[in-house]
């Protein structure tokens, strides 16, 4: 049997879950073996889920027939750039599966996950009262508030407490319970755990999506069918700037944090997710609660 090997040249933890589908019909389809080189940390996700893709590391020697490259494409949704690279046209969505063991409840109480952190400023749920209040999280904990008065408890899941750069560093909820610098395995229970999750453009909204949790990301930024729409209560604004992501007249430059390809350096700069308030997001909660 011939054997394809396909080298995902993103480190990302959501273009990994959210190309593995269309890895495992590329193999369906060709009937092939197919190798799929992905970042460590992530194979124990997929490999239960996905028995017919064999998963190695980025070090992990192997032998191959042929070899296909695929990358995060800027102007389509992101399963479907990965798609369209491996030839399938008009693709239709897949729901990614992520499977890990079955670990006890972290937290008693009804608890609702949020990810607050993100790869670049664009991407934070930024606050209109500027730097003090992005760091203090406000936004976040006036939420945390809200969803406390619901009935549920917050519960942080992050790497780090504070990440950013200057001048903007962006703090974690204080009115929430933090659970920082968990392993992954540990995060991805907490979330697995969790009623639903809160979150924004980023890896861990594709975990709990995975995950077959229900979503309310916080994505101006991106167009609506970026990342996914299944179980997905995304929360816009669209009476400002947004979408600039997929512009094809924008270029992300990922070595500029405080990119803002229209705004930068104006009272307009981040705008799109300025103008997303916490009453928004209840709206969204409310919608999700009642399905």
């Amino acid at each position: 049997m011939k054997t394809v090997y396909i080298h995902l040249l993103s480190n990302s933890i959501g273009d990994t879950i959210a190309s593995t589908p269309y890895v495992s019909e590329y193999q369906k389809k060709h009937n092939v073996k197919v190798i799929f080189n992905i970042n460590d940390p992530y194979i124990f996700l997929l490999n239960e889920s996905y028995e017919n893709i064999e998963f190695v590391g980025r070090n992990d020697v192997v032998e191959y027939d042929e070899n296909i490259s695929i990358d995060y494409v800027f102007n389509k949704s992101i399963q479907g750039g990965y798609a369209e690279q491996l030839g399938f046209e008009n693709p239709p969505y897949i729901r990614p599966v992520v499977s890990i063991p079955k670990l006890l409840r972290p937290i008693k109480n009804k608890y609702v996950a949020l990810g607050v952190h993100s790869t670049c400023q664009i991407k934070y749920w930024n606050h209109p009262n500027g730097l003090i209040s992005q760091g203090d999280s406000t936004n976040w904990n006036e939420l945390s508030a809200i969803l406390r008065k619901r009935g549920y408890t917050p519960v942080t899941v992050e790497k780090d407490e504070l990440y950013g750069l200057p001048p903007f560093y962006n703090g974690v909820p204080s009115k929430s319970n933090k659970q920082i610098g968990k392993s992954l395995l540990d995060a991805v229970n907490i979330i697995n755990h969790s009623e639903f999750y809160i979150g924004l453009s980023s890896g861990m909204s594709w975990v709990a999506h995975a995950l077959g949790k229900k979503v309310v990301m916080i994505s101006n930024f991106t167009e609506p069918d970026h990342e996914f729409t299944t179980k997905c209560y995304r929360v816009t604004n669209n009476n400002v700037c947004n979408g600039c992501w997929n512009n094809p007249m924008f270029k992300f430059d990922k070595s500029d944090w405080n990119w803002c390809p229209e705004h930068k350096g104006t009272e307009r700069q981040f705008e799109c997710h300025k103008q997303i308030t916490p009453e928004m997001v209840e709206e969204k909660l409310l919608t999700l609660l009642k399905g």
